[in-house]
């Protein structure tokens, strides 16, 4: 007897290959729809551990048209995407997505959900319109054009891959340069480690650690995050040289896109990215909502 058609709800702990590719799909048709640039990864759906109910998926007659997904780090927070397929908006798929979502957040504990939405997504805004969410910040998305190197330079800085050794020492520069704890730091860090997609990187000068970052590698795009340097040594062109190196090292291996996010008004850096090369493509709004 052949199976019937995947129809309605189904929750997912762990994707086969062929429930990826619809994923991607229904990605890159939402995407083309609006001209957005949803920030939910495949490679992230693919690396799930199986042992939690992070994805939320919605089918008619086998198809999938619509998908909620939680991110995959933090305790108290959770980060949450989603799409709907255009033909079937307006049918109340997202709030059943959503509602299914809250539900498994409140099993775990988790007390805020917070959704990320394109500014420039008229269903995005209208569904956080209705759900009464509450906007804290904006992130500028921008896409490197081409690298515009600054060297030499005055005082020579290097960049080298960062391993388990090398957690306390990047804890010690995420907590100082954006204000989270070194426990909380140490604990998102090590677990990001163990995920192949993610690499972390300490800039060096004289020996001594001055800043780092991190890469996220995509399906589509490679991602560089985190990037910090510490107060003492600001202002003396250490990030644009780790900026350079990174960008140098991605280019020679990889044809993929080089993505960052930077978040919208911190003219500094935004004016740092911009003259290493990199062009804002789009603006991500996060919206709070408690769980109830």
């Amino acid at each position: 007897m052949l199976d019937e058609p995947k129809q309605g709800l189904v929750k997912k702990q762990a994707w086969t290959e062929d429930e990826l590719t619809q994923a991607k799909e229904l990605l890159a048709l939402c995407n083309a729809y609006e001209g957005l640039y949803t920030k939910l990864d495949i490679v992230m759906l693919r690396s799930r551990p199986g042992n939690e109910t992070n994805d939320f998926l919605y089918y008619e007659d086998g198809q999938l048209v619509g998908l909620l997904s939680l991110n995959s780090f933090g305790d108290e927070d959770r980060e949450l995407t989603g799409v709907v397929h255009p033909e079937y908006r307006r049918q109340g798929i997202f709030f059943l997505l959503m509602a299914a979502a809250r539900e498994e957040a409140k099993q775990r504990g988790i007390q805020r959900l917070i959704l990320v939405c394109e500014r420039f997504s008229r269903s995005g805004q209208g569904f956080v319109e209705a759900l009464g969410a509450k906007y804290d910040f904006s992130e500028n998305k921008m896409i490197l054009e081409s690298l515009q190197e600054h060297g030499p330079y005055a005082e020579p800085a290097t960049l080298r891959k960062a391993g388990v050794s090398d957690i306390d020492t990047i804890a010690a520069i995420v907590s100082l340069c954006f204000g989270q704890s070194e426990e909380g730091a140490r604990k998102f860090i090590a677990g990001s480690m163990q995920k192949p997609q993610t690499e972390y990187y300490i800039g060096e000068w004289q020996g001594a650690a001055i800043g780092c970052l991190s890469l996220s590698y995509g399906d589509s795009e490679i991602g560089i995050y985190g990037v910090g340097v510490l107060p003492q040594f600001r202002r003396r062109r250490f990030g644009r040289q780790m900026m350079e190196q990174i960008i140098r090292k991605l280019q020679a291996a990889s044809q993929k896109p080089i993505a960052l996010e930077v978040e919208a008004g911190n003219e500094y850096n935004i004016g740092l990215y911009r003259s290493c090369g990199f062009k804002e493509v789009t603006i991500f709004g996060y919206y709070n909502f408690d769980i109830k």
